[in-house]
This record gives structure tokens, sequence and C-alpha cells, in this order.
């Protein structure tokens, strides 16, 4: 049995990544735990054990969460982005889809899952840096946006949609340069990252795409890491980031999408310190502003 001073259920439902249990959790008067008021001890006993038990309430405050702070800091389009990596299923995307969220798939299954859970072909995107020929064929059928990771990638996507009846709508995968304070087999900005074209790389890529009449690049995408507890290489991203989009811009790719790449952390232990949600797009809103302001150059969609 756990006795109240066991357990001290949080109520941060504005940043629910700063709680370490579900935001509904309290203790009943028998002394057991309770999730979206349902005692857990009931649900093993009927269910068995192991047993995931996801409350609906901290993924709705979350997606709240997002929204409302994007809106209040942002003074261009945004949409933040649910990865479904973290769970695919059709009642999660279901979820997602009812609070206008976007969503990040990185597998035919999970893009089958979110577009079946109601999630508009339109607010998806399609990652990976090892997609299949039957993966990019489906997501290009169904009008997804697919993330180029590599030139496999941009080889395949030739091969399907050279002869299609529509371009291939396309948002560019590069490393950015930028290592953060995480574990190291969840960094993806540095350099030698398996994710995304080099760099150097990137206007080749570029000039490629722009003569290629089967594409379609509408977007940018830099990802740092997962798990971050830091606000300033958020910031140094945004630099990174407004200097592609000013290139691409100037070799005539219709750019309108800026996917700012990063997972912010969350509370796994007491000791653990995530900013809020709020402040995290607040540092990641206004560091995007300031480095489009000072390139001239207009706010594009962000996406995070």
């Amino acid at each position: 049995m756990l006795g109240p001073k066991a357990f001290e259920p949080n109520r941060d439902i504005d940043s629910p990544n700063r709680n370490i249990s579900p935001v509904s959790s309290e203790i009943n008067e028998s002394e057991k735990l309770m999730v979206g008021g349902c005692q857990l001890s009931e649900l093993a006993k009927k269910y068995g054990t192991p047993l995931y038990v996801i409350d609906e309430e901290t993924i709705r405050s979350a997606c709240l969460a997002y929204k409302g702070a994007l809106s209040r800091n942002y003074l261009g389009e945004s949409l933040p982005l649910y990865a479904s990596k973290a769970n695919s299923s059709l009642v999660i995307s279901s979820l997602v889809a009812s609070e206008g969220m976007g969503l990040d798939a990185v597998s035919e299954g999970e893009l089958i899952t979110a577009l079946r859970g109601g999630v508009e072909p339109e607010k998806i995107v399609f990652h990976g840096n090892n997609k299949s020929y039957q993966e990019l064929l489906l997501a290009y059928q169904k009008g997804v946006t697919i993330v180029v990771d590599n030139f496999h990638d941009i080889y395949r996507l030739e091969e399907i949609a050279a002869n299609g009846e529509k371009p291939a709508q396309l948002m560019l995968r590069f490393t950015p340069g930028i290592e953060c304070h995480t574990h190291e087999y969840i960094r993806t900005g540095h350099l030698d990252s398996k994710f995304g074209f080099d760099p150097d790389e990137v206007v080749d890529v570029l000039k490629k795409l722009k003569k290629d009449k089967w594409a379609k690049l509408t977007g940018l995408h830099a990802h740092i890491g997962s798990q971050i507890f830091e606000l300033e290489p958020h910031k140094d991203l945004a630099s990174v980031m407004a200097d592609a989009l000013q290139l691409g811009r100037s070799l005539g790719h219709p750019i309108e999408n800026l996917n700012v790449g990063g997972g912010l952390g969350i509370r796994y232990v007491a000791s653990d310190d995530p900013p809020s949600i709020d402040k995290w797009v607040k540092a990641v809103s206004e560091a995007m502003m300031k480095a489009c302001k000072t390139r001239k150059i207009e706010f594009t969609t962000l996406m995070c």
C-alpha cells in the first residue's frame, strides 16, 4: 500500500513534462493509487501485468500546452507535432487529431495508424533514415510531407514521383552541427550523425531538387536530440535554420515550414528539472523570429 507521504501527485496541468506521474493521479481513501478515476490495482487484476495505463487528461494537457504556448509566443503560423514513435495507436492518433495537432511518423505502420486514426495527411510528416520503396510510395500516394534524409530517399522518390500526377511534398533534413548535454545515444544534431544531410551537401541537394520537376520542397528540418533540458542549443539552431531558409528561398524553393526538432526533456526522477513547455516554446519562438528579422525574411510556419 502507498501512504500519502510515499506518493505526492503532481498537478502541473500547464506543463505535464514536469510531472513524474499523470496529472490525474491521486491516492484514494483506501490509500490506493488512482489514475483517471481508475484504481490501478483493480486494473491489474482485470487485465494482468505488465500493464500500461495512459492518462487521457495528461496527453490532452500537453497538446493544449504546446498549442497555447505557440499561439502566445510565435507571431507566425505554427503546428506542434506528436512523435508517434512514443505510442502509435488508433486511440492516441485520434486523440492527437482531435486536438488539431500534427504528427511525425517513421514507418509504414505508424503512417497507416495515423491516417486511420483521423490525422489529416497534410499534417503528417514522414521521417526515417532508411525508408523503403513501399513506405515512400504510400506516403507519396497519401499526400504526406516526406522528409528527405539522404540521397537514397531522393533516388527512390525519383522513381516513384517522376511519372506521377503530382509533385512529392518534401522537407529537407540536415545536421545543424549543434551538440547538447544529453546522452550520446540520443544526440542527433552533431555533424557525424546518421540522420540528415551534411551541411556541406545542402547547397547541392537544394540545386538538384530545384531541377527535379517531381519535387516540391516546402520545408526544412533539423533535430538536435532528445531529453534536452537546455534552452541555448535551441537558440543556436534558430540561426542555422534561418540561414538554410534564406538559402533555399534564394534558389527558388517555396519553403513555408521550419521543423525545429529536438526533444524537450521530461521529469523521469525527482532531481530532473526540465523547462516548462511555455518556457521552451517561448525560447524557440523568440529565437526563430529574431533570426528571421535579422535576415529580413518573413516568418514561416513553425513546427516543433
